[in-house]
C-alpha cells in the first residue's frame, strides 16, 4: 500500500508532502519514517497540505510527535491546509505551535 506522503531532508528542515487522507492506515508509517530523524537537530517540519482532506486521532499524534521527539522544538508549519484540517487544529488546541502559510 502507498503510505501517501513523501519526507525530504534539507539540512535542518523536513518537508513532508501528505496526500488526501493522514489516518490509522498511513500515520503509523509516517511515524516510523520520522522516527529516523530523532536527533539530528531538525529545526524546521513543513507539512504540505495542498492534498489533505482528512486527519485522524493517530494523524495528529504524529503532528504531536514531530514537535515533541524531532529535539531542538521545531517549528511547526502547515502549508495550504483546508478550513477543516485547521478546524481539526483549533479544537485540539494544537493551532497554538503551527504556523499555517498559504502558497
Amino acid at each position: 500500500m502507498d503510505n501517501q506522503f513523501t519526507v525530504q531532508q534539507d539540512g535542518n528542515m523536513l518537508t513532508i508532502v501528505l496526500d488526501e487522507q493522514l489516518t490509522t492506515n498511513n500515520a503509523p508509517a509516517l511515524m516510523e519514517e520520522l522516527n529516523q530523524y530523532k536527533g539530528k537537530a531538525i529545526e524546521k517540519v513543513i507539512f504540505d497540505a495542498t492534498k489533505l482532506t482528512y486527519i485522524a486521532s493517530s494523524g495528529i499524534r504524529t503532528i504531536i510527535f514531530a514537535k515533541q521527539k524531532l529535539g531542538g522544538n521545531p517549528e511547526i508549519e502547515f502549508v495550504n491546509c483546508g478550513a477543516d484540517i485547521r478546524s481539526v487544529f483549533e479544537m485540539t488546541g494544537l493551532q497554538s505551535y503551527i504556523t499555517f502559510v498559504s502558497k
